[in-house]
């Protein structure tokens, strides 16, 4: 299950959040399951003049590990991703 929200800040800027529910994929054949997980992705962004753009993404900011996965075949397991930053200049051409 996944649920966000965006909000529109004064002065061009905007923020963002997303929170992930996994309620815990099967455990190899079953009938177990792997433990449920929940992550949260935030967002902040600002535009300046006309064609520039800043963002800065933090994804899975609790820096939680889970195993997505545990599945016996050639790909093996699975595990979600470490807390990851991203920053973004955008510019935009008029063509």
């Amino acid at each position: 299950m996944s649920t966000g929200l965006n909000l529109n800040l004064p002065r061009r800027a905007w923020s963002a959040i997303n929170v992930n529910y996994g309620s815990g994929f099967l455990d190899g054949d079953g009938p177990g399951h792997l433990p449920a997980h929940t992550t949260v992705d935030l967002a902040l962004g600002k535009s300046f003049g006309e064609n520039w753009n800043l963002r800065f993404s933090a994804l899975n900011v609790g820096n939680n590990h889970y195993r997505l996965d545990n599945s016996n075949t050639f790909g093996g397991s699975h595990f979600t991703n470490p807390r990851e930053f991203a920053f973004q200049l955008k510019y935009r051409f008029h063509f």
